[in-house]
């Protein structure tokens, strides 16, 4: 089977490593600094246990060299997906599978005809429905918690859970479960890939949205309890709202209030991404949404209030 991994950032590396080390033949397609690191050094992830392993995909960024895979990993930043149409077209052949690991609600999300078109907060032209049949995604949902210290270097602190299930077709993708199960992952084909997303999304939301409307991050949220009505409000909203999609998630308030408690479980947040002048994924986590509740005609008034505060804040 040949496999390709587009975006050697935190989760995509971690994919392209245990595959590589699990004897699975992948290639890694990266751009510039991130390439140059990779042809020399390695790929090197250390583990929950603190020991390094170094491990050498073959790394290009020629995809058209590479020509159709049997499986394509989709690994990008969502404000950065259509930066790399011009890698990932090549890679798509009749039968491939494209599996996107993104974060917030993924543009494929309305691919099932029940909410109108392409989203405008996270596929505002349309470009990635256009360019990607969605007969060919099966979606991911990844709950792993991994930094990406250098180009090379990455920090595995935990979880190996992935969620996988076709967006617009009904077929089973137990086949890819056992490809990522053979690269230790706890891979599991599910019924409903969308109540994967909302349930994942709970927490990144609620911290994100409150992190960028009190400066605080998440483990200080979590210890303030004068905040936990709010953020109890906010869960509540998302929640109510995978419900009347159809889609309902399967964790409480008190299930994602609690996961700040332990480091790791919860990814960088939406302030410091900020803060640091990356780009952030306000757009697939907090303003996806809210869209689709709008189509929905669903209200969700405390994540919209303060969203709205955050912006005018942010324009002063």
């Amino acid at each position: 089977m040949k496999v390709a991994v587009i975006g050697a950032g935190a989760v995509g590396g971690l994919i392209a490593a245990r595959l590589t080390a699990a004897g699975l033949p992948v290639s890694l397609v990266a751009r510039r600094r991130t390439l140059d690191t990779l042809r020399r050094d390695g790929l090197t992830v250390e583990g929950p246990s603190g020991r390094p392993v170094t491990v050498r995909p073959e790394v290009t960024d020629d995809t058209l060299a590479l020509g159709p895979q049997d499986v394509v990993v989709l690994a990008v930043p969502s404000p950065l997906l259509t930066d790399v149409l011009d890698l990932l077209l090549p890679l798509l052949g009749p039968k491939t599978r494209l599996v996107p690991v993104v974060g917030g609600i993924p543009w494929w999300y309305p691919a099932d005809g029940s909410l109108g078109g392409p989203l405008k907060a996270v596929d505002p032209k349309g470009l990635l429905s256009d360019a990607i049949p969605a007969d060919r995604i099966v979606g991911a949902v990844a709950r792993v918690a991994v930094e990406r210290r250098t180009p090379g270097y990455l920090r595995h602190l935990g979880g190996l859970r992935l969620a996988l299930g076709p967006v617009a077709v009904n077929e089973s993708a137990k086949d890819l479960a056992a490809l990522f199960g053979a690269g230790g992952f706890n891979a599991l084909a599910v019924p409903d890939i969308r109540a994967e997303v909302w349930t994942a999304l709970l927490a990144p939301f609620a911290f994100g949205l409150l992190g960028l409307a009190t400066g605080k991050p998440a483990q200080e949220i979590a210890h303030d309890d004068a905040l936990q009505p709010t953020f109890a409000a906010v869960v509540e909203e998302v929640l109510a709202l995978s419900v009347a999609l159809g889609h309902p998630a399967t964790a409480k308030v008190e299930d994602v209030w609690t996961m700040a408690q332990h480091p790791g479980r919860i990814r960088p947040a939406l302030r410091a991404d900020v803060a640091a002048g990356r780009r952030a994924e306000i757009e697939a986590v907090l303003d996806a949404p809210l869209e689709l509740a709008k189509r929905a005609g669903l209200s969700l008034p405390t994540a919209t209030g303060l969203l709205t505060a955050v912006r005018a804040d942010t324009q002063h």
